[in-house]
């Protein structure tokens, strides 16, 4: 979110982005969890479209908001009993999402430092968003149906708390040795402490209508998580496109990206079942700004995972014995720890 990039002089700039990524592999550490994904055979589209605004207060301070707009899409058999059985079943969490407002600033005068910069900023996270989008769901034990809370939160438009957001974002733009004139590298980091506990959403834990493990009597709630997320890049000039004059805003981009939800926040409690771990991806695409016009395209290709699997576990069906059912053992492998291996980023800036 710091910063999105500069067409012109004007003090306005509105822009459209939208961000979308599908992942039907549940992970296991850093590793495919086989097992669990043919059992449950998971979806998950996650869709995202926003509508950014900056106002440039001065020629150091910039004011931005961001409101998204959720369209996600998740589905999975019930009961799990492998990939083509039980009933597959969908549910598409949709709506506003959580609205930010960020102030950065930059360190150094940009007239007399346009090549050479560090912003640092701070902002609010209002908590706008759906966080217990409800659905008719049949129990893990396939008996009877009921309504709560759908599942994986991330698939939720918002998470219930009202969070601070730090950030920075910095940028160097060579001049010499002649070799690398004109390239620019780049770097941003955000992160979003959320200090709420838990927002109140019954979990995936305590929704699947089992006898549950003692292990997992701390989840039947969903956890209100803090975020991070880090990029560092590069923004190079595409040879014979300097002297036309519709070509010369055509620039090549090449991002490193660093996502994850930590086990612990950083302020406040920590209960409830989360779903921590990371990604990492890198992102080739392509910038190309003409007049007052921005266009980003990114296609992130993730190539380092982790999913925490403790955090992360699901209850197994209950055991039948002499006394009826009783609780499943816990077992870390039973995870929904779903990455996508890919996605797509597009946003249009415009300045006035």
């Amino acid at each position: 979110m710091p910063g999105l990039g500069s067409t012109g002089g004007g003090k306005w700039q509105l822009s459209a982005g939208w961000r979308q990524s599908n992942a039907d592999r549940s992970y296991f550490k850093s590793h495919v969890n086989h097992n669990f994904t043919h059992l449950w055979d998971p979806e998950l589209r996650l869709s995202i479209l926003d509508t950014t605004a900056s106002y440039k207060v001065n020629s150091r301070v910039s004011v931005i908001a961001t409101m998204p707009i959720v369209m996600n899409k998740f589905s999975q058999l019930f009961p799990p009993l492998g990939s083509s059985k039980g009933q597959r079943l969908d549910w598409s969490p949709s709506g506003i999402g959580d609205i930010s407002v960020y102030t950065q600033s930059w360190l150094l005068k940009p007239i007399d430092h346009p090549f050479c910069n560090v912003a640092l900023g701070v902002g609010m996270k209002i908590p706008t968003g759906n966080w217990n989008v409800q659905a008719l769901l049949p129990n893990l034990n396939g008996q009877g149906y009921m309504s709560r809370a759908v599942w994986p939160p991330s698939a939720m438009p918002g998470d219930g708390g009202t969070g601070i957001i730090f950030g920075g974002t910095a940028f160097r733009t060579f001049r010499k040795p002649l070799a690398l004139r004109g390239h620019t590298v780049f770097a941003s980091a955000s992160y979003l402490c959320n200090p709420r506990d838990t927002n109140g959403t019954s979990s995936v834990v305590s929704s699947l209508g089992v006898p549950l493990a003692p292990q997992f009597l701390n989840r039947l709630t969903n956890s209100v998580t803090d975020s991070y997320n880090v990029q560092v890049g590069a923004s190079l000039k595409i040879p014979g496109t300097w002297d036309k004059p519709k070509l010369k805003g055509l620039r090549g981009r090449l991002v490193y990206g660093w996502q994850g939800i930590p086990t612990h926040d950083l302020i406040g409690g920590s209960s409830g079942y989360r779903q921590p771990g990371y990604a990492m991806s890198f992102a080739p695409g392509f910038t190309y700004a003409y007049g007052k016009n921005l266009l980003i395209a990114d296609v992130p290709v993730v190539f380092s995972r982790y999913i925490n699997p403790g955090d992360t576990a699901v209850p197994g069906l209950p055991v039948k014995t002499s006394k009826g059912l009783t609780p499943a053992p816990f077992t870390p492998t039973r995870n929904l720890g779903l990455i996508a291996p890919v996605g797509i980023s597009l946003r249009y800036v415009r300045t006035f």
